[in-house]
């Protein structure tokens, strides 16, 4: 039998949008998980440390210093990334 849309009444019984908003449910449960993690990370990594530079030494909280090596291992990987994309395009190229 079918129903005023068209679709059959037959099979799980339910709408096409509760496969989406069990989707937008799970994300925003691991988005609320990932920002309390996120929380303990840096409260548990708020103690001050001694950093040395090459040029100069300084006292940091130590979740500025593991943002800061975040920051430039994925701008390394970034400029990795892309060193070997212009490579490759230039042996196609060739």
């Amino acid at each position: 039998m079918a129903n005023p849309e068209g679709m059959s009444s037959q099979g799980s019984g339910r709408s096409p949008g509760h496969k989406r908003e069990t989707r937008e449910i799970v994300r925003i449960v691991v988005a609320g998980l990932a920002v309390i993690l996120l929380i303990a990370f840096v409260l548990d990594n708020s103690q001050t440390v001694k950093v040395g530079f090459v040029f100069f030494n300084t006292q940091l909280s130590l979740i500025w210093v593991l943002l800061i090596a975040a920051l430039l291992g994925a701008g390394a990987d970034r400029l990795f990334i892309l060193v070997r994309r212009r490579r490759k395009a230039a042996a196609d190229r060739a």
